[in-house]
């Protein structure tokens, strides 16, 4: 039984990258993210709304002519020295989304697309007065504009402006094969 379960998933995973043409591979920097605005994304801490922003790290593949899809990782922290009672904690948040991203303008070298996002945010308190502990939530992106240059046939450039775990403006690198 396993074993035709393994050869059905294996079947399944090789025709979907099959149906593949491209894949990118993207890291980019967002400014403003969502933990710093969301209260329950912080346990309702004060002074937490100075995050430095989020790392993001995706993989996306595209399975038709103006569609991609693919995951994405967030990183970034924060901390307070009046968290709660003046006393200081740190968060740091770890999101995994998938994701879709439409072009609905292309051209040689230029594109255009909006950009959606949906997955968990796991937060990792450590609270100076008591033991650290674990949340999760739902986290999101929304991006409705993108844009995107290349630099070369496989290197561009792209920005977003949209709201989320990635940030509110986001930049970044592409890299496809």
């Amino acid at each position: 039984m396993k074993r035709k379960l393994f050869l059905i998933l294996a079947v399944a995973l090789a025709g979907i990258t099959a149906s593949a043409r491209n894949t990118e591979v993207s890291v980019s920097y967002g400014a403003s993210p969502a933990m710093s605005h969301i209260a329950a994304y912080h346990d309702h801490w004060s002074g937490m709304n100075n995050t430095w922003g989020a790392i993001n790290a995706t993989i996306d593949h595209r399975f038709s002519t103006h569609l991609w899809v693919g995951l994405s990782y967030t990183f970034s922290t924060a901390d307070s020295d009046h968290a709660v009672d003046g006393r200081y904690g740190k968060v740091t948040w770890h999101g995994l989304m998938a994701n879709a991203r439409y072009e609905w303008l292309s051209q040689s070298a230029f594109r255009l697309y909006s950009h959606v996002g949906v997955g968990a945010l796991v937060e990792y308190y450590t609270p100076s007065w008591e033991d650290s502990y674990n949340r999760t939530h739902i986290g999101f992106q929304v991006s409705p504009i993108g844009i995107e240059a290349d630099l070369t046939r496989n290197i561009g450039v792209f920005a977003e402006v949209g709201y989320g775990i990635q940030g509110i403006a986001k930049a970044g690198l592409r890299i496809g094969f």
